[in-house]
């Protein structure tokens, strides 16, 4: 025997068994993906903590550690939907607040997505089933962001699953997939608001499948026959696979009778298609006025499993925003919001709680939906870039095979199936968008446009390896060769988006899927050097922030510190230390709040000085612009310093960290 047959015998074997494994029973493909996910669980776990806090990370993980510190909530949507707040605040109760445990929860949802190509199984085949598996698991933005305390996973997954769930309501008629799919519809909307925006792409994505039903119902070659000369015509006929047979193609396009007999034939196919579906869902002895009651009733108890659900995320506790936005004084005075478990457990109480709830949801949902000024073009682009430079430098095998897939369904060269083409619009639209819709460009908007494509991507990921399966069964090893390194090379595109994007230069600016406010990853050593020291400071002053412009060279948009002392005191939405310009120090208020650390400021060189000589604190932080800074005072007194960025460019993010093993335990004068 050649070596050649012999290599193509133990091939054969090889798919023979794997055939026979994959088709032993109804549960092997469910085997398969429960390990993928598995995998995918690994992925998004490890070294989680490793990369500093990105600013939003860090605005976001305060408030859920201070609503676990007070007690206090309301919902505000500049924060988003408040399901990671809520999340979070159990496992800092639980674990304690770490970069660890605020991303678990957005790891966990994001790890556990590939179970959902199992709601589709009655669409897709088995390969393309694992192929959808493992496009969710490896997909690099996916792994990026879902290791990222952001909600776009969140909402993107939850609202997927609630897709899928109703897609098998279609299949299979039972009503427990529609309480399933309210109870993830609610947990969508309670992760972001633009999870109404999946809703709207759903209904545009619907529109376009019924205008391809109606009009284009064999695809690109309908479009062929009517708008492309004979000669293009013969041509596509000769390429396109001979089990379609040829196509008697129009001499030119038609008039607007035919068009108009073919809508009108569609829609009465259509009809009775619908006609057939209510008819399904009923027993054949049921009259049709009991399964309509019956159907109603479900649907009124899928509501209001989605409206308790929305309750319970969204109703305030505590002081609510009197208990965010006031001094802990005033809050502590401020007659307490019914909370939900109050309302819920009170029927007297219950009123006040849905009306509280719905009017402060119906005004923070008003201020998100509220138009602003006419987006100009130059920002459209610049956001469109951003978000499409991710998909494509991060996930272009996704977004590739994804309109491959489409290809294929279009030609029929796969089974057709209105999912896929459902699933493309959805994510085609979602491209062009979703940069309409937000007020920065960022690479995580990709995340909404990928886990649609994912489905097409998978049916042309799926049809390759059933080619290079078949090939195995007819002895082709030019087939099987070709579909093998078409399946290595995509292999090798994700691994070296994974590697170089997801698990190194995680805060570089050359990554693309980094926006600009995340600091770099050399500040987390001195983090937790800030964290050890802190905890062995006993009770003093840990962290001194200074910044000494003030009047007109003061830096409003950069400065650490605010320029009036006599407004240190004062809190607007009790963002601990008030002496901060929170938000430009962001994410430090997090690590401060998580490391429990005492934090004061100071704004004169001289004080700093002054107080270099009498007690100086552990970690001093500064800022490089600042010309105040008596850097030569400090290394007198024994501080050792580390610079870094707290953006990834801009000539003004650089801060220093200066740090005193010997400063431990000194009484910071006041």
């Amino acid at each position: 025997m050649s070596t050649s047959s012999g290599v193509v015998s133990a091939l054969q074997q090889f798919r023979d068994r794997s055939a026979a494994w994959f088709d032993s029973d109804d549960y092997a493909t469910l085997k398969v993906v429960v390990a993928i996910t598995v995998l995918s669980l690994v992925l998004r776990t490890v070294f989680l903590g490793a990369r500093v806090a990105h600013f939003d990370e860090g605005r976001v993980a305060y408030w859920a550690w201070h609503f676990g510190e007070t007690g206090n909530f309301a919902y505000r949507y500049i924060i988003h939907g408040p399901f990671i707040q809520h999340v979070d605040r159990w496992l800092f109760a639980l674990i304690g607040p770490s970069d660890f445990a605020m991303r678990l929860p957005v790891a966990v949802v994001g790890g556990l997505l590939p179970l959902s190509a199992l709601l589709l199984r009655a669409h897709l085949d088995r390969s393309e089933t694992v192929a959808l598996a493992f496009l969710f698991t490896l997909d690099p933005v996916l792994v990026y962001y879902s290791r990222f305390m952001r909600s776009d996973v969140l909402v993107a997954a939850f609202m997927f699953v609630a897709f899928a769930l109703l897609v098998r309501l279609y299949d299979t008629r039972k009503p427990r997939y529609m309480y399933a799919a309210a109870v993830f519809l609610a947990l969508g909307f309670a992760s972001k608001e633009n999870a109404l925006v999946y809703v709207v792409t759903w209904l545009g994505a619907t529109g376009l499948l019924l205008a391809k039903l109606l009009i284009l119902p064999n695809g690109f070659r309908d479009a062929a026959a009517f708008m492309l000369p004979r000669q293009v015509n013969d041509l596509a006929t000769a390429v396109l696979p001979e089990r379609f047979g040829r196509v008697e193609f129009a001499t030119g396009p038609p008039s607007a009778g035919a068009v108009w007999a073919r809508v009108v034939g569609r829609v009465k196919g259509d009809v009775w298609r619908v006609v057939g579906i209510v008819q399904s869902f009923r027993k054949r002895h049921d009259p049709a006025w009991q399964v309509a009651g019956a159907y109603v009733g479900h649907v009124v108890l899928a509501l209001v499993v989605f409206g308790f659900v929305s309750l319970y995320f969204y109703a305030p506790r505590g002081a609510g925003i009197d208990g965010i936005e006031s001094h802990p004084v005033i809050a502590a005075s401020t007659p307490g919001y019914v909370g939900f478990w109050e309302g819920i457990t009170n029927p007297a109480l219950f009123g006040q709680l849905l009306e509280t709830t719905v009017d402060r949801v119906v005004d923070q949902w008003g201020n998100w939906l509220e138009p602003g000024t006419e987006k100009a073009r130059d920002t459209y682009m610049k956001h469109f870039w951003v978000s499409t430079e991710a998909l494509i430098l991060g996930s272009r095998v996704v977004a590739v095979l994804g309109a491959v897939g489409y290809v294929l369904d279009r030609l029929s060269a796969t089974t057709p199936r209105h999912l896929v083409p459902f699933c493309f619009y959805a994510g085609f639209v979602s491209i062009f968008g979703y940069p309409l819709g937000t007020d920065i460009g960022a690479p995580w908007l990709a995340v909404h446009a990928i886990v649609p494509l994912a489905v097409p991507a998978a049916v042309a990921l799926g049809a390759v390896f059933r080619w290079g399966s078949a090939s195995l069964s007819t002895g082709d090893t030019s087939r099987f060769t070709s579909a093998t390194l078409v399946l290595f090379a995509l292999s090798l595109l994700v691994a070296q988006s994974a590697v170089g994007q997801v698990y190194t230069n995680t805060t570089e600016d050359g990554n693309p899927l980094v926006q600009y406010a995340q600091p770099s990853e050399s500040l987390k050593d001195d983090l937790r050097e800030m964290d050890r020291l802190a905890t062995a400071n006993g009770g003093h002053t840990d962290v001194l922030v200074y910044y000494g412009q003030s009047g007109g060279e003061f830096d409003q948009h950069n400065a650490y510190v605010g320029p009036n002392r006599d407004e240190w005191d004062e809190s607007y939405r009790n963002n601990k230390p008030t002496c901060l310009m929170w938000y430009n120090a962001l994410p430090l208020p997090w690590y401060f709040a998580a490391g429990d650390m005492d934090v004061q400021c100071e704004n004169n060189e001289r004080n700093l000085e002054s107080l270099l000589r009498q007690s100086p604190p552990p970690v001093i932080i500064t800022q490089d612009f600042d010309p105040t800074v008596p850097e030569a005072a400090l290394e007198a007194a024994g501080y050792e310093n580390e610079t870094h960025r707290m953006r990834t460019t801009g000539e003004r993010n650089l801060f220093t960290v200066w740090t005193n093993e010997d400063a431990v335990g000194n009484e910071t004068a006041q």
